[in-house]
C-alpha cells in the first residue's frame, strides 16, 4: 500500500445542462491481483463526510466503487454491461442502473489514470450522462 494523491473529476450532462464536480484528496494505492485498488477517506466538500471510498480498477475493463461508514454506497462501470447498484446518499438509498459505454485505464505500479463514461437511470428514467476521470500519483 503506498501514499497517494488522487483527482477525482466527474462531469454530468442532462437535458443540456453540465454539472462538474472534482476532488483531489489523499489516499493510498496498491496492485491487487487483476488490478488496482484505492481507498480514501470522503470529506465535507463531497457530502458524505464520514464514509470511507474503495475503488477498484479490474481488467483495465471495470471500475468498482464501495463506499462504507455514514452512507453506503456500490457502483460498478463496466464497459458494454448494465448494472443494478444500490447507491445510497445522504437523503437514502436507491437501485440505480449504470449502464458503461467505455472504460480505459492506464494505470501502472507507480499510478496513473483511468476514464469511464455511463449512464445512470433510476426505473429506466435517465438521471444523466457520465464523464469520470482517475488520476493517482504515488508518493
Amino acid at each position: 500500500m503506498r501514499e497517494a494523491i488522487i483527482r477525482i473529476k466527474s462531469v454530468q450532462r442532462e437535458g443540456g445542462s453540465k454539472n462538474e464536480t472534482e476532488v483531489i484528496t489523499a489516499g493510498s494505492f496498491k496492485k491487487i491481483q487483476s488490478g488496482y485498488e484505492l481507498r480514501y477517506d470522503e470529506s465535507d466538500a463531497t457530502g458524505y463526510e464520514g464514509s470511507k471510498t474503495v475503488l477498484k480498477i479490474l481488467d483495465g475493463s471495470r471500475i468498482e466503487m464501495t463506499r462504507s461508514g455514514a452512507v453506503e454506497s456500490e457502483l460498478y462501470i463496466e464497459r458494454g454491461r448494465k448494472n443494478f447498484c444500490l447507491y445510497g446518499t445522504p437523503f437514502g438509498e436507491v437501485t440505480v442502473g449504470v449502464q458503461g459505454k467505455t472504460v480505459e485505464s492506464r494505470m501502472t505500479d507507480a499510478g496513473g489514470n483511468v476514464s469511464a463514461s455511463y449512464v445512470i437511470d433510476i426505473n429506466s428514467s435517465l438521471i444523466g450522462d457520465y464523464d469520470l476521470e482517475i488520476d493517482v500519483r504515488c508518493s
